[in-house]
């Protein structure tokens, strides 16, 4: 078993590639393994550049090779090149898409980009193929994620209240305008230090799902209709009387101006208040699946308000994001009755009526707060996706250098040679 990098996430060791005896190998085979055991040498004392080139010079010879990439994105990681260290993991999968190995190192590389929700999918691929007992590589990667994860949970939640507590030095109207909530945004992205990048978008609150959900999704169709228990039925039915046809809440979810930022709180999306059990939204997303499922449906559009009231079920099926939510609606609601008796004080100290009541005040202050999340979450990642633009620049532009260099050096070798067989 040939020694190969070890990143203290991914294992110390890889298959040995089935090389025949060298009497038999082809010139190309030979080459390959000396630049494969110089790099492996080179990884062993800790010189992860001298790996890298090796590596890339036995990639060079053969590259159709999953071991070396897989290898070559041990050593960038080690490196600290994180996103050279996922192309090269995502090549590796490519090539053999069955190894369990592979699926190790893409977990390794996007936990180290923070990219949670990936890690773990690769990781329970690599568990997948490789059971638990004889994998503790992935077992160790997910219990990592599964920790990380839960730190990010607490500090993030803690990051919202002061979002919400703070308020915003502008009004953004019942509109809601994209050009409003950039004046508005939270916090300047752009100046955050390089350790808010695992943050990871805060994108986990509205999309992560725990390991036995997706296992669960697996097994089942994702736009399955729900089965309705017989007691529910008549409790079903009139609240799809209550909720209007198919076309209304086709124009509520999708048709409405600004619908995508209102649909950002599920409970909306459900039409259906916060306070609402457990019991109560798995009604309603029956009653509106009923209406709105695609095989039941043929009204135009129906497809895309269906998924809307999916997702926004399955952000309420899970108890931690379900209390997220609730938090984040009740601690808005609190801001607009402040805000509310406020003006409302103002107004009457100077003769003035209200325009707009406390409802309206609230509602506005609970959109805000969802919109002012998704925003965030964007520009996070359109800063990361500069951030890992650059580093494929410096990767391409790395690779072409050491091109240029091992040409220089081949053809040297070989002008050499002519001079000392002229010679």
């Amino acid at each position: 078993m040939t020694s190969t990098p070890n990143d203290n996430v991914t294992s110390t060791t890889t298959e040995q590639q089935n090389e025949p005896t060298d009497d038999t190998r082809e010139e190309w085979d030979i080459q390959r393994d000396t630049f494969k055991s110089k790099a492996d040498a080179h990884y062993k004392t800790k010189n992860f550049r001298e790996a890298i080139a090796a590596y890339t010079d036995a990639i060079s010879v053969d590259d159709q090779s999953h071991i070396l990439y897989s290898n070559r994105s041990a050593a960038y990681l080690s490196n600290n090149e994180k996103s050279k260290a996922l192309r090269d993991a995502q090549k590796c999968v490519e090539l053999k898409v069955d190894w369990h190995k592979g699926h190790n190192r893409l977990g390794s590389a996007l936990f180290s980009l923070g990219r949670c929700n990936e890690a773990r999918k690769a990781y329970l691929e690599s568990l997948r193929l490789q059971p638990e007992g004889s994998n503790p590589v992935a077992s160790k990667g997910l219990a990592d994620v599964r920790a990380f994860e839960q730190r990010r949970v607490d500090r993030e939640r803690r990051q919202r209240e002061a979002v919400v507590m703070e308020g915003s030095a502008c009004d953004d109207g019942d509109g809601v305008s994209v050009k409003e909530k950039k004046e508005c945004a939270p916090m300047n992205v752009s100046s955050a230090s390089p350790k808010d990048e695992e943050d990871d978008l805060l994108g986990d609150f509205f999309t992560s799902v725990d390991d036995n959900k997706l296992k669960e999704e697996k097994l089942k169709r994702v736009e399955e209709i729900p089965d309705v228990v017989e007691g529910d039925s008549s409790k079903i039915k009139k609240e799809n009387a209550d909720l209007g046809t198919a076309k209304d809440q086709i124009n509520r979810l999708i048709l409405t101006s600004n619908h995508q930022w209102k649909n950002l709180n599920p409970f909306y999306v459900l039409d259906i208040s916060h306070t609402a059990s457990e019991d109560e939204v798995a009604r309603r997303y029956k009653a509106l699946s009923l209406l709105l499922h695609p095989d039941k449906c043929k009204e135009e559009r129906a497809r895309d308000a269906f998924e809307e009231v999916r997702k926004a079920n399955s952000q309420l099926s899970d108890e931690s994001k379900r209390k997220h939510v609730c938090d984040l609606i009740k601690t808005a609601m609190k801001k607009g009755q402040k805000e509310f008796d406020q003006e409302r004080k103002r107004k009457n100290g100077i003769g003035l009526k209200m325009e707009e009541n406390l409802e309206s005040f609230q509602r506005k202050k609970v959109m805000k707060v969802f919109a002012d999340i998704e925003l965030k979450r964007r520009e996070i990642e359109q800063r990361k996706r500069k951030h890992e633009q650059r580093e494929r620049e410096q990767e391409d532009a790395e690779a072409e250098k050491l091109k240029k260099e091992h040409e220089f050096e081949m053809n040297w070798k070989s002008g050499n040679r002519l001079s000392n067989r002229m010679g």
